[in-house]
């Protein structure tokens, strides 16, 4: 994407989505071609051969630092799809976040059309769907897709893709949660090993230290566990009833699996049930992410998943989530 492109970007989005896509900066040209230039982001567009500079196509990898890309803002004209634009758009900036020795990759896959599942996992055998963010975004009207949107929010994948060897770590953590990760796990060769019990002979420190931020756009919140204590329940159930009552209706805590006492981190009594996992997310610690939803009635007879494993794990992430509601 040059300067050029980047208002074309702009009413690409606005053709599609009208003025409700999630990442608002994408509708400011100067301002998402800054963030390019600042090394935030990398875009790929698709020029239309019509001798306008039509822009019909785009696609993006946000950088999470220096060795994580988080792939997204796939967009594809209308007009112009079931060409493989998509896939190569990807194809191409897979190959330049390569040269910039960019490690791992995440992204959250449409779950109303298997494209975007099948970029995931058909990068490599090594690339994984880890879970499913449930009514994580607020809805918007795309005519292409409207039989198959979820009514009231949208849920997305989550997905990972290693691009290089991937550290042998033990995962830490709490046995309801690592049942789905099993389920996560069975198709590839990830050198992780599950432990769901906290040896006899660590203690966990008195609190918990927590952080959170909440967008109020898209009514969503993120709850970082740094520190897990004996507390931990309480204080994520005390930060959880502050962000909703600021409005949150999707609610996501990380918790890191690097130490015995994630083991202890159950808070499925408290409304959260698993989302996903992302390993080396934070620096080389691995993430649970697990979901708090205001509203758990999931519209899931709307959801278009590549496979058979798929369709097993989403069936699990949404029984969960049916019975954190249930306790909490």
């Amino acid at each position: 994407m040059t300067a050029a492109d980047a208002p074309g970007v702009a009413d690409l989005v606005r053709r599609t989505y009208g003025d409700t896509y999630g990442h608002a900066r994408i509708y400011q040209p100067e301002d998402f071609f800054a963030d390019q230039e600042a090394g935030l982001h990398t875009s790929e567009v698709v020029i239309a051969d019509n001798g306008e500079g039509e822009v019909v196509g785009h696609c993006a990898f946000t950088f999470h630092g220096p060795k994580v890309a988080e792939g997204g803002m796939v967009i594809t004209d209308e007009r112009y799809r079931g060409h493989g634009i998509a896939s190569r758009m990807e194809a191409n900036l897979m190959a330049r976040i390569v040269e910039r020795e960019i490690k791992w990759v995440m992204a959250e896959p449409s779950i109303i059309h298997t494209a975007s599942q099948e970029m995931i996992i058909g990068h490599s055998d090594q690339g994984a769907i880890t879970g499913v963010r449930l009514k994580e975004f607020t809805h918007f009207d795309l005519d292409a897709f409207a039989d198959h949107m979820e009514r009231d929010r949208i849920s997305v994948a989550v997905g990972f893709i290693p691009l290089a060897e991937m550290q042998a770590h033990d995962v830490w953590i709490a046995p309801e949660y690592a049942e789905i990760l099993e389920i996560v796990l069975a198709p590839v060769d990830w050198p992780r090993q599950l432990i769901t019990e906290m040896p006899s002979d660590h203690s966990l420190p008195d609190e918990s230290t927590l952080s959170s931020d909440f967008d109020e756009a898209v009514m969503k919140a993120a709850i970082e566990v740094e520190v897990i204590g004996a507390d931990l329940a309480e204080a994520v159930e005390a930060e959880r009833d502050a962000l909703a009552a600021k409005g949150a209706k999707f609610i996501e805590v990380h918790i890191p699996t690097n130490e015995p006492s994630a083991a202890t981190a159950s808070l499925i009594d408290h409304g959260f049930s698993f989302a996903g996992f992302l390993p080396e997310m934070r620096g080389h610690t691995d993430l649970l992410l697990l979901q708090w939803i205001a509203d758990p009635r999931i519209e899931r007879d709307k959801w278009a998943l590549l496979n058979d494993h798929l369709e097993r794990l989403a069936d699990a992430i949404v029984d969960q989530a049916h019975l954190a509601a249930e306790r909490r």
